[in-house]
């Protein structure tokens, strides 16, 4: 079975400036994420844009999937959807080494272009894995968790001592009633 993110790009390399749209709504097993935050059963929806150049293909676009996870703070589910920005430079002539004055429109990090086919299940796969949140929070001021006692505290309070008492600074402490009257 062909993958529905192989795209035939020979049209695109025979006229600089031809433009092309690749949609494809791809079942997320077929990228081999290996992550537990993406459901293998998940759909990944992917938008590229491809544009020829005079040495190759240029591909601008995004893929869209559903992540879910736990709250770094109070362990609670999370669920989100990731839209990953795909930026790649497909070329025929890859450069071995680029020096600073040459002003070729190849750039150094292009990936080569072999055949007339690009396969962009690698490039998604990559995007989408650095897009989806390592430490989500279930809502940007998660009181988290109690380290002491562990209780939730955005639904519960606890009577646990929060503050710790650097004993390096005792000292001060104890001047600090006498010098605040003695500055006035």
């Amino acid at each position: 079975m062909a993958s529905t993110l192989v795209v035939n790009v020979l049209d695109l390399l025979r006229r600089a400036g031809a433009e092309k749209r690749v949609d494809v709504v791809a079942a997320a097993r077929q990228f081999d994420f290996a992550d537990s935050r993406i459901d293998d059963n998940a759909d990944v929806e992917v938008a590229i844009e491809l544009e020829s150049s005079s040495t190759g293909i240029v591909a601008h676009g995004a893929a869209r999937v559903g992540w879910t996870s736990v709250c770094r703070r109070c362990l609670r589910p999370v669920a989100g959807t990731v839209a990953a920005e795909i930026d790649e430079v497909f070329s025929r002539e890859v450069p071995k080494h680029r020096r600073e004055s040459d002003e070729s429109v190849v750039a150094a990090d292009a990936e080569p272009l072999i055949g007339d086919q690009i396969d962009f299940t690698l490039p998604v796969r990559e995007a989408v894995l650095l897009a989806v949140p390592d430490a989500p929070l279930c809502r940007d001021d998660c009181p988290g968790l109690c380290p002491h006692c562990g209780a939730d505290r955005a639904t519960t309070t606890c009577s646990c001592v929060t503050f710790v008492r650097d004993e390096r600074w005792a000292a001060l402490d104890a001047l600090r009633g006498t010098l605040d009257d003695a500055v006035e």
